[in-house]
């Protein structure tokens, strides 16, 4: 398991997985994360709908959003490359 943050390319590969009925344990070994870091990013990224199964929908975009703002509020400055693509 790695230290680091979720980028976009993870959170779309989170959210196909998800909508893909994928167990939490599962997206967590595919993105290389522990299972906790996957709950954290399914709550972060609720939009408060729930799918056909009754499970919370999850929106990479969302998440992504909610991330940089608490970013901003902490003062951490974002990578400018990094910043530029998203």
């Amino acid at each position: 398991m790695s230290n680091k943050y979720l980028g976009p390319a993870d959170r779309q590969l989170i959210a196909e997985k998800w909508a893909a009925y994928a167990s939490v344990r599962e997206i967590a070994a595919l993105v290389g994360v522990a299972p906790k870091t996957i709950y954290q990013e399914l709550r972060r990224g609720n939009n408060g709908t729930l799918d056909k199964n009754s499970r919370q929908s999850y929106n990479p975009d969302l998440a992504q959003r909610r991330f940089q703002e608490s970013l901003r509020r902490r003062g951490k400055p974002l990578n400018r490359a990094r910043a530029a693509s998203e």
